[in-house]
């Protein structure tokens, strides 16, 4: 191809693509969106994918969603910044006409001065190598070092030959230049030319120069850039106009954008290919007077103005041809072999296939009903509210179908043909229309009629009410077998042989073979206008946008939605179709051509942690420890970086290590956590395979720290044990105390046994035997000692037991009073009354516990008496395990009997004693007590009573 065909084919493509790009939707972002000004000077994209706007009126950072606009309040020496540069390390370098420059990190503007005091800066030719700037005005080469903007050369126009440029190079220190401008000498570090180049028209135009890379040179105008490579020294010169087709841009800038050398002016922006040719070009279109625009990491461009803020055209929008746009698209359809769109109060419009446009067809500034074409007559016909026209052979006819009162078309809204005749679609039902005539000869009425079809020789009726069926001139409603179907039916279509697809009024879309009814899945309560079958892949028209199936082992499965942010023009879509390889879509404001193998790509590009507080202390590499504190607050502000127009909820999961293990989706970007513990956590973030972190520690208070709880643990140990050792003492101290007391008991009982067996009985009992003898009364000292004996072997036998029943011990007093009656010699009477509510022979007493009282009663009471004594025992039952014992005597009380005491214990204070134990034990419950029987009379008796309760286990 030679310069001449080449430079028309691009001039062709140009015209093309210019008015290709002025059909496209851009979105327009301006003070109204949150621009400090509407006066762009360049936009640039950092590492991480944040967007940066130079503006006169300060510098703003842009995620997709917030806009924070830093200005001379945040640091900046002046809000009229014209140049940025994002470097590797994460800085953004902002430069301006100014006393300090600098950059930004973290948010924070930092900004430096000259070395030499008060010096301006005008960096308008500075450049960017690697993390370096260097700040390039006419005259005058800056670099950064120890905070301060260091001279590193300095020349004066006017020379004939004079550096105008300082070089970032092992071998190359500058370039340098003649008075005319006419060549570029490169000098080593020794000051020697080692190349130059005949660089006429280049310098003496109005150009920008500067280092892109550690090996690349580029100088540039509105016709033409050059580009060195340092390493080889080999110049590449290229013009606008075989590049581009055109003649001249102005504001052309070449950049580093995303490891990529893009290239941009007025019209246009692109990619420099490894020969330096400008490829992937976008015609910016004239009507936005852009004069700057950057191709971002998703493929999306920002276009810059001086006066209407920026647009933005999304990757997905760069290949969809709008059409029509403005207008309202009704419908489109296939008719023979056109497609055919219906613009409302315009008329039928007509794909240009070659020009993918479309153009009037039939025009109508009426309301549009339908096209269709009825193959039996090989007839195109054309439904309007007034009109019906059709076509045939290319020939266009009007067919009188207006009443004579409304002169409105009430005769066809849509045609079919079924057995030889057309059936009409009207206001009232169904119109059966003579084919030859176009007249109607039968109306058949049903109200709400929506579409017809004919399927499988069957003539079916879309309606409000349900799909029906019209057989035999009557319309019945077709029932399902599997569920009642009775929604409003908008649309009906053909997708197999056997199955047809029923579009609803917010139901969505049912998939019928006319036996049994099915939901396509996703589609529920969804307005679904209309649909395309082609293939396999049925395409949905709904209010939300265009859902596509496709079948997968013969069941349809949702593949992805296409709507707003795929680049559609509204996402209230009126219907659909395919031709050739494109999508066309229509709406309420035009239509969009989209290709059919459209893919959907996520614009975000990051999730991150923007602010990060524990008690509104902010947490940073450097700032992230913090002392406990009670109900301590931490906050975390989640968010991402995503360009995407119609951003919906975005979600996320998050984990708070060690505290959680699994991750948790949420989606708001505020995350709260409340009373943390002391301990070191990170907080982990994802989405879409894009994670981010932050780490902090909270450290424990005194109190909370590892050797004051190893002292609290030590001192509980130390107090367990002492309480233990206490306890364990105590507990040997009752073991031995019950040792004692059950030692003495046992003395007790023995004393009592003693007191009981004194020497005055034995004596008296053995006198009374030897008198009975003497006396030869064999007989009594017989009976005597036989009873004397039995007694004193019970004694000894019950001795060894700690309670008897009450029966033995009744017998036991009875022996030992019937013994002491034979040594009184009828002196002696007693009685003994037994209860008879109780049970001797259960009820338990302690041994020989009354023999001592009744003892003390016969020989200090009866005893003394000058007449009969009476000794009298009382056994009464009080309660279950309670009873009581009176032991009375009628003789001279103690008051009147000389006090007789043992050696070693009297036997009223062994009584005592031994009470005192049995209590204590906690097996008895005694209660004793003693009083005068007669307090006025000489033999003034006594009464000892006992009330013995023997307590549970």
């Amino acid at each position: 191809m030679n310069r001449i065909a080449k430079t028309k084919y691009l001039l062709y493509a140009f015209l093309f693509l210019n008015a290709f790009a002025y059909a496209q939707q851009f979105t327009n972002y301006s003070t109204k969106d949150g621009l400090p000004s509407n006066h762009i000077y360049k936009i640039a994209q950092d590492e991480k994918g944040f967007l940066w706007i130079a503006t006169d009126k300060g510098l703003v950072k842009y995620n997709g969603n917030t806009m924070k606009i830093f200005t001379t309040k945040d640091g900046l020496a002046t809000n009229d910044v014209w140049e940025v540069f994002p470097t590797p390390d994460g800085k953004l370098w902002y430069l301006s006409k100014s006393s300090k420059l600098g950059y930004i990190e973290n948010d924070r503007v930092y900004a430096f001065e000259s070395e030499q005091k008060g010096e301006i800066f005008n960096p308008i030719f500075s450049s960017q190598v690697g993390n370096t700037i260097f700040l390039t005005s006419s005259n005058t080469f800056h670099v950064l070092k120890d905070e301060r903007w260091k001279l590193l050369m300095k020349y004066r126009l006017g020379d004939s030959i004079a550096a105008n440029s300082f070089i970032n190079h092992p071998t190359i220190a500058s370039f340098k230049t003649t008075e005319l401008l006419d060549s570029v000498f490169v000098q080593d570090k020794n000051n020697k030319t080692i190349e130059s180049y005949d660089f006429k028209n280049v310098l003496n135009r109005i150009h920008k120069r500067g280092q892109i890379t550690d090996s690349l040179f580029y100088w540039v105008n509105d016709k033409q850039y050059s580009i060195l490579n340092l390493n080889t020294l080999k110049l590449y010169n290229r013009n606008f106009k075989d590049e581009l087709a055109l003649e001249q841009s102005k504001h052309v800038r070449i950049n580093i954008v995303n490891n990529k050398i893009q290239i941009s002016g007025n019209g246009f922006v692109g990619v420099l290919d490894a020969d330096f040719h400008i490829k992937n070009t976008y015609y910016i279109p004239e009507h936005l007077k852009a004069h700057f625009a950057l191709i971002d990491k998703t493929g999306s461009i920002w276009i810059s103005t001086f006066t209407d803020g920026i647009y933005y055209l999304p990757i997905e929008k760069q290949n969809i041809k709008y059409c029509l746009t403005g207008e309202k698209v009704n419908n489109i359809k296939k008719v023979n072999d056109k497609i055919i769109a219906n613009v409302f109060n315009k008329g039928f419009y007509k794909l240009n296939q070659s020009k993918n446009e479309f153009s009037p067809f039939i025009d109508e500034d009426e309301y549009l009903f339908n096209a269709t074409y009825i193959d039996e007559l090989d007839t195109e016909f054309y439904m309007s509210s007034r009109h019906v026209k059709t076509v045939k052979e290319n020939i266009v006819k009007d067919v009188h179908v207006q009443d004579t009162v409304y002169f409105m078309n009430d005769k066809a809204r849509q045609l079919v043909f079924y057995n030889d005749y057309l059936f009409g679609q009207f206001s009232l039902g169904i119109n059966k229309i003579n084919p030859n005539k176009f007249s109607v000869e039968v109306e058949y009425l049903q109200s709400g009629i929506n579409e017809l079809l004919i399927f499988n020789d069957k003539f079916l009726v879309a309606t409000s009410s349900g799909l029906k069926e019209f057989k035999n001139n009557v319309f019945s409603s077709i029932l399902f077998n599997n569920q009642e179907f009775n929604q409003s039916i908008l649309s009906i279509n053909k997708v197999s042989e056997t199955e047809i697809l029923l579009n609803t009024d917010g139901f969505g879309s049912y998939l019928t073979d006319l036996e049994a009814i099915k939901q396509l899945p996703k589609s529920e309560f969804l307005i679904v206008n209309n649909a395309y079958i082609e293939n396999n892949t049925i395409w949905l028209a709904t209010e939300s946008g265009v859902l596509k199936y496709t079948k997968i082992n013969d069941e349809f499965v949702f593949q992805m939605l296409i709507d707003k942010v795929s680049g559609l023009p509204s996402n209230s879509v009126n219907n659909v179709i395919v031709n050739q390889e494109n999508l066309m879509v229509v709406t309420n404001n035009g239509i969009a051509i989209l290709p059919i193998n459209i893919k959907q790509r996520s614009q975000l590009l990051d999730v991150y942690i923007e602010n990060a507080l524990f008690n509104s202390q902010p947490i940073t590499a450097s700032n992230s420890v913090f002392k406990y504190e009670d109900n301590g607050n931490l906050n975390f502000k989640i968010s991402n970086i995503n360009f995407a127009e119609t951003q919906k909820n975005f979600s996320f999961n998050y984990k708070l290590e060690p505290i959680h293990k699994d991750w948790t989706q949420t989606s708001t970007n505020n995350l709260n956590f409340n009373d943390l513990q002391p301990e070191s956590y990170t907080l982990f973030v994802e989405a879409q395979g894009f994670t981010n972190q932050i780490s902090f520690i909270i450290q424990p208070l005194w109190w909370q720290k590892f050797w004051f709880k190893a002292s609290m643990v030590l001192l509980a140990i130390i107090i367990i044990v002492f309480i233990s050792r206490h306890f364990v003492k105590r507990s040997q101290f009752q073991k031995n105390q019950k040792i004692f007391e059950d030692k003495r008991l046992s003395e007790l009982q023995l004393k009592a046994l003693r007191s009981q067996m004194n020497p005055h009985f034995v004596f008296n009992s053995l006198s009374a035997i030897q008198y009975y003898i003497g006396e030869n009364d064999f007989e009594k000292s017989e009976l005597y000692l036989v009873k004397f004996s039995k007694l004193i072997r019970q004694f000894f036998e019950l001795s060894k037991e700690n309670e008897i029943s009450l029966e033995t011990e009744v017998s036991l007093l009875q022996n030992y009073l019937e013994i002491e009656k034979l040594r009184f010699k009828e002196k002696l009477d007693f009685t003994i009354h037994v209860d008879s509510d109780l049970d001797t022979k259960n009820t338990k007493i302690p041994t020989m516990l009354l023999q001592p009282i009744v003892e003390n009663a016969v020989n200090h009471g009866v005893f003394n008496k000058l007449e009969n004594g009476l000794v009298t025992l009382n056994f009464i039952d009080i309660e279950q395990r309670t009873f009581k014992v009176e032991i009375i005597d009628d003789g001279v009380g103690f008051a009147n009997t000389n006090n007789r005491q043992s050696e070693d214990v009297k036997s009223s204070n062994v009584l005592h004693d031994r009470l005192h134990f049995l209590n204590y034990s906690e097996k008895w419950e005694i209660d004793y007590k003693t009083e005068e029987l007669n307090p006025n009379s000489v033999d003034k008796g006594n009464k000892s009573v006992f009330i013995i309760t023997k307590k549970q286990k």
